[in-house]
């Protein structure tokens, strides 16, 4: 056993193997410890923008229209969070939970008979120490429930402060299933890798291993064995190099055993070496085209015949053409999606007819809406002006409406409608009939390379990178934009501005 150990030990593969085995568990250990501080971190940024935002929205809202208090239970409904309106002499206005209804009575205290939720709170011993950089934001606990909130502050409009809370419980939870996952992909990531180092390095090692044996023949003064060709890089010199240090070493032994035989065995050598030079320079040759060319060269090939079965030639063929336009429309959407993030390309609206796209867009795709044997019902009235950038506003179309083909199901129908709204904008929406959308998947489909529908099967050319560039063109328009499921099918919607007031009026109100 010992023997086995040493030899194992003496092995350069196991050797490098070891080694990267072991950067790979530091990776792992620095994971672990890392990770469960950077996510509640990157958790509790994301908890301060969110309470923040119910903060300012509750800013917006205004206290004499009949739907104020609609709009309080709304917002608490929709972002999870309790909060509580409190006026400059510390009474308690308003508080979010309690109420079975919007205008519950437990949502009104009576005046000077309920004092705010948050002044039974204390600096959380656990979270102390933490200091956030966050304006207004900080975590104390609830002395009734002994629970830890994160609590965010502000004073808005009327004079009065609110204070949303949120647990910092849920948070926790949320980190620890992440880390968990976070270990288990780390643990597979490492075993894999370790199989895929171990192939590369055997392989890596292999010819090393060769030119040893060969060494050892020469050693024995047997020279008859020779390095094959490794390549061009520094193992295949070295194999070179080798191969000629033992022609060299042959030679002088026939010198010495046999000079009259010496001038023969030159030239012979010379002529071996000539032949060995020129079959070099030809591999080096053949072997500097690029994998490109190569693989141009053997495609063009196929199509002009290269095979006698007309059945493999085509369906050859057509793969590596049809995956380089996948791959070229994947390079565009990656390009297009990039301009559109880091803003490159300036923003230029101008009036445009809305409504003849539309129709120019269902009659380039009416081909393939036949083909799914769809009706498409276009209520969009032709001479729709509106102002914004053309160009990409199409390309919000056709996203929209080429993802409504592709799921469309049941009736196979699609409705395409546009009425104005009161913000000055028209809106488009795109509904097709089929399955829903579940609910946790519609605020991720927006991201990048994101499928909701993982249990179906989808056309290839699509990538999840549509939606994407939807968000980013119509984040710089600044207008609305979303999905929603409805009766029978999902309805997608966008909105564009019918002229400049809408920029010039967004821009004074924020």
């Amino acid at each position: 056993m010992k023997k086995f150990f040493s030899y194992l030990g003496s092995k350069i593969r196991v050797k490098l193997f070891a080694a990267i085995l072991l950067v790979l568990l530091v990776f792992f250990v620095i994971i672990s410890l890392v990770s469960e501080p950077l996510l509640f971190s990157a958790f509790t940024r994301s908890t301060y923008g969110r309470l923040s935002e119910v903060a300012e929205k509750i800013d917006y809202l205004v206290p004499d229209s009949g739907t104020y208090y609609f709009d309080l239970y709304a917002l608490s409904q929709n972002y999870g969070a309790e909060f509580e309106i409190v006026d400059g002499d510390g009474f308690l206005l308003y508080k979010s939970s309690g109420g079975g209804s919007a205008i519950g009575i437990e949502h009104f205290p009576t005046p000077g008979s309920m004092d705010p939720q948050y002044s039974d709170m204390t600096v959380s011993a656990r979270y102390g120490d933490k200091k956030f950089k966050y304006k207004n934001f900080e975590i104390k606990k609830k002395n009734a429930t002994n629970a830890d909130y994160f609590i965010y502050h502000d004073s808005i409009s009327t004079g009065d402060t609110v204070y949303v809370f949120y647990p910092v419980a849920d948070i926790e939870n949320v980190v620890r299933v992440a880390e968990s996952v976070y270990s288990v992909i780390s643990i597979l990531v490492i075993t894999v890798l370790g199989i895929i180092f171990f192939i590369i390095i055997s392989r890596f090692v292999k010819p090393v291993e060769e030119m040893n044996n060969v060494t050892k023949d020469m050693a024995a003064l047997n020279f008859d064995r020779k390095c094959n060709d490794y390549g061009k890089d520094e193992i295949g010199e070295l194999g070179r190099s080798i191969n000629t240090l033992s022609d060299k070493l042959d030679s002088t032994l026939d010198d010495l055993n046999d000079k009259n035989k010496q001038l023969e065995k030159d030239i012979e050598l010379r002529l071996a070496l000539d032949n060995a030079r020129k079959s070099f320079i030809s591999n080096v040759s053949h072997e500097l085209k690029t994998p490109i060319a190569i693989i141009s060269g053997y495609a063009e090939g196929l199509k002009e015949g290269i095979s006698s079965d007309p059945a493999i030639i085509g369906e050859y063929c057509s793969i590596i053409m049809d995956e380089s336009r996948k791959m070229n429309e994947l390079v565009l959407e990656l390009l297009e999606l990039s301009k559109l993030e880091s803003k490159s390309q300036p923003f230029t609206p101008d009036y445009y007819d809305l409504g003849e796209n539309v129709r120019i867009l269902l009659g380039h795709l009416a081909l393939e809406i036949e083909e799914n044997a769809i009706t498409v019902d276009n209520r969009v009235p032709l001479s729709l002006e509106c102002y914004a950038m053309g160009e990409k506003i199409d390309i919000v179309l056709k996203n929209y409406i080429t993802n409504a083909i592709s799921h469309c199901a049941g009736e196979k129908r699609i409705s395409i409608i546009s009425r104005k709204m009161k913000n000055g904008c028209v809106r488009i929406s795109v509904t097709n009939t089929g399955e829903h959308i579940a609910e946790e998947d519609i605020a991720e489909i927006w991201d990048s390379f994101y499928r909701a529908d993982k249990a179906h099967n989808r056309n290839a050319n699509r990538f999840g990178l549509g939606l994407s560039i939807v968000k980013s063109i119509m984040t710089n328009h600044r207008c609305k934009f979303g999905v929603e499921n409805v009766e029978g099918g999902v309805e997608f919607y966008f909105e564009v501005p019918e002229g400049p007031d809408y920029y010039e009026n967004y821009s004074e109100g924020n």
